[in-house]
């Protein structure tokens, strides 16, 4: 278990400045958790259709080697991208 949640961190780690700048973005113009929660389920779903595609599973393979499933894996970037979004918006609600 300890080695799959690492290999979820391993990959989210490249994901994390895009899923900042996402969320600044979505806090210009909605600081609102629920569209941004929204937004972030609609770029997973983009995601997994990235995945579906034959050449980009192979260059993410390494994930499989320790037992992920996709949908494991996706649902587990999509838990912990919300937990850092929901814990951003409301320290910035806080300061406004």
């Amino acid at each position: 278990m300890l080695h799959q949640f690492r290999a979820i961190l391993f990959y989210y780690r490249p994901l994390t400045l895009w899923s900042f700048i996402t969320t600044i973005i979505l806090l210009i113009f909605s600081p609102e958790i629920i569209p941004a929660l929204l937004t972030k389920f609609f770029l997973i779903a983009i995601f997994s259709l990235m995945i579906s595609d034959r050449g980009i599973r192979k260059k993410l393979g390494f994930y499989k080697m320790v037992g992920i499933s996709n949908f494991k894996l996706l649902m587990a970037l999509y838990l912990i991208d919300c937990i850092l979004t929901c814990s951003f918006l409301l320290l910035i609600k806080g300061f406004i």
